[in-house]
């Protein structure tokens, strides 16, 4: 799947869950956040949702059906947390800014990712790793848009904004999975000004 087909499914275009089923994956979400994917039983998930067993294997049959739909569920959520984060934002520049320190800081700080990297790391790290191509496509799409609309206003030339927004991708990629080094991780002022930097000499500001 491509990234922008990936970012579609991720922001749900046209497909938002009703009140039972929205009901259903906040459950999900923080059941797992509680006891990790493994230890969660479709029960446990019933009754923190507070409706009965039936409802929920009729929205969803299986156990992995409830697992994709609940993670996609919270980053849809992440993405629209990180959207308000940058919507104050005077320019495209400043948007990659605050949208660069708000993914890392949310991602690093995210419970149910932290719970489930501290519980279950093999099962977890192969999909930001690895197989972890679908993340960095999604970002790269995100990314890409905002320096889109960068051009088409004139505020900015970029021969290839897909190639720019990868590389910003992998960049925030890699401070997530890998925080030791010389880059500043854990203070977002910090964050910011490296963001700026980088940001920088990536892209050419008109004007």
């Amino acid at each position: 799947m491509g990234g922008s087909r990936l970012l579609d499914r991720v922001r749900g275009a046209g497909a938002e869950p009703d009140d039972t089923v929205r009901q259903i994956l906040d459950a999900a979400v923080a059941t797992f956040q509680n006891l990790g994917i493994r230890r969660t039983t479709m029960d446990d998930i019933a009754r923190a949702a507070r409706l009965g067993r039936a409802t929920v294997y009729r929205r969803f049959p299986q156990k992995g059906d409830l697992v994709r739909a609940a993670l996609l569920h919270e980053l849809r959520r992440f993405l629209a947390e990180l959207d308000r984060a940058i919507a104050g934002a005077p320019t495209v520049r400043e948007r990659l800014v605050e949208g660069f320190v708000a993914g890392v800081s949310g991602i690093r700080e995210h419970p149910l990712l932290s719970r489930l990297l501290a519980t279950e790391p093999n099962d977890v790290l192969p999909y930001l790793t690895v197989d972890g191509g679908p993340i960095v496509a999604a970002a790269r799409a995100y990314l890409a848009e905002h320096i889109r609309d960068g051009i088409a206003a004139g505020e900015v030339t970029v021969a290839d904004p897909d190639q720019t927004a990868e590389i910003m991708a992998r960049i925030a990629h890699s401070m997530v999975l890998t925080p030791a080094g010389v880059l500043p991780v854990a203070d977002d002022e910090p964050t910011r000004a490296m963001a700026r930097t980088q940001i920088d000499a990536l892209l050419h500001h008109n004007g």
